[in-house]
């Protein structure tokens, strides 16, 4: 399979964190992130599976919201966002 390089930046923090899942899981950072990326796409292949990949995507999006200070007022719930 040929292969080709994506560059990103991140967070320090996050470099850091899969630096560390990385080497605990015996991985190059390239297998590891690729793992990752090769996971989250068959994520897309039911309909269960996607709306697992959107809750964890949503929840990471959230933390990021939070950790940078933003407000949530007025903002919609976790149910109301995925119609539960």
């Amino acid at each position: 399979m040929a292969t080709t390089q994506l560059n990103a930046r991140v967070p320090e923090e996050l470099a850091a964190a899969v630096r560390a899942s990385a080497t605990r899981a015996g991985m190059s950072i390239g297998d590891y992130v690729a793992s990752v990326l090769e996971a989250d796409q068959a994520g897309a292949s039911s309909p269960e599976l996607r709306d697992a990949r959107a809750r964890m995507h949503a929840a990471a999006a959230y933390r990021k919201w939070k950790a940078n200070g933003q407000s949530e007022d007025g903002a919609l719930t976790m149910d109301e966002v995925f119609d539960a």
